[in-house]
């Protein structure tokens, strides 16, 4: 739905929507009433039904982000020969073949890049790890698949946070055009190190601006959580507790390689927001207030993804969350959509 609010915010008119999530259905019928909507199995949609459903006999563009759990880090970036929804990314392809659209974005998580084709257990090799001979093919065979039907493309890796977003979240964009035309990325508007081009990242203070203060929808700390949470000051994480701490706080995680920056991780108002995702009450995601002893409510974390306040979002709690940590951040798909657009206006003048 934020890929969805990014393509009008450039300009496009969207004539048809699809999701399987319940929750997220009830919230487009709640914000679009009008717009026809596929809520079945995508891999038994064709391309003739959802010309149907949009009311046309053609389009400008065909833009979704296939579930992506098969891909992401948490997923151990298995294939699409998992029985995870990897193999959905190939369905796109098949209705981008079937719809014939002018052009086409599939967004989709950063791991895409490295998801081999067919995951198989190789030998260990001498650092005691899993060798994956396919590491990135994937990506090669999407891209040869798109070419193959007819279309440019191109992939690229954006993060969120150089495009006017309060948050760091990179995502995989591919993009392309029937015509052949060389796919361009979107202008870049926002910067870590800001310069006369750049403004500097937008921070979680930035985003909360005349936020209501009345908490609506919030998920809640379990006692244990809140017990080492209410020690961590703002903008830190599990390392600001004592080192008796850190060991009881964290079990077996304490002795594991990499930052664990997640773990009882507090925001801060200054600062750029990490990757907003599913569960903010999660210990080692966790996304709690900088100043208050909760996790970020769902309005918060709205903001952070670049909804706008009259969005309405429908389900429990944690089914709001679920749609919001899933979404594309709007302003960043309004970015790559708006790159988009301006070159098919050009194709049109010329």
């Amino acid at each position: 739905m934020g890929l969805d609010l990014g393509l009008e915010a450039a300009g496009f008119e969207v004539r048809m929507a699809g999701d399987l999530d319940p929750a997220a259905v009830e919230t487009i019928k709640v914000n679009r009433p009008h717009l026809p909507l596929f809520t079945g199995d995508v891999r038994e949609l064709t391309g003739k039904d959802a010309l149907g459903l949009a009311g046309l006999d053609r389009i400008d563009l065909l833009a979704g982000g296939p579930p992506c759990q098969a891909f992401s880090t948490a997923g151990r970036r298995l294939s699409v020969d998992c029985e995870k929804n990897g193999s959905l990314i190939f369905e796109f392809i098949r209705l981008l073949s079937e719809i014939q659209p002018r052009a086409f974005i599939l967004e989709n998580v950063k791991g895409l890049l490295s998801a081999p084709l067919k995951w198989r257990e190789l030998p260990y090799n001498n650092n005691g790890k899993r060798i994956d001979d396919q590491y990135g093919a994937l990506m090669r065979a999407v891209l040869a698949e798109i070419t193959d039907i007819g279309y440019s493309s191109k992939a690229m890796l954006l993060n969120a946070a150089d495009f006017g977003v309060p948050q760091s979240r990179e995502r995989v964009f591919i993009v392309g055009f029937r015509d052949g035309s060389e796919p361009v990325g979107p202008e870049q508007t926002h910067s870590r190190f800001p310069n006369l081009l750049y403004k500097p990242w937008r921070t979680v203070g930035d985003a909360w601006k005349n936020l209501p203060t009345e908490v609506e929808a919030c998920a809640k700390f379990s006692e244990r959580k809140m017990h080492y949470l209410r020690m961590i000051p703002e903008g830190s994480n599990w390392r600001s507790l004592p080192v008796d701490l850190q060991m009881e706080s964290m079990g077996r995680a304490f002795y594991a390689k990499g930052g664990r920056t997640g773990y009882w991780r507090r925001l801060s108002r200054f600062e750029t927001a990490p990757t907003v995702l599913t569960e903010p009450q999660n210990a080692s995601t966790s996304l709690c207030h900088p100043t208050e002893d909760r996790p970020i409510s769902v309005r918060e974390a709205a903001r952070l993804q670049t909804f706008p306040d009259d969005w309405k979002f429908v389900g429990k709690t944690s089914a709001q969350y679920r749609q919001i940590g899933n979404a594309v951040p709007v302003m960043l798909a309004q970015a790559i959509a708006t790159s988009v657009a301006r070159k098919l206006l050009k194709c049109v003048v010329d």
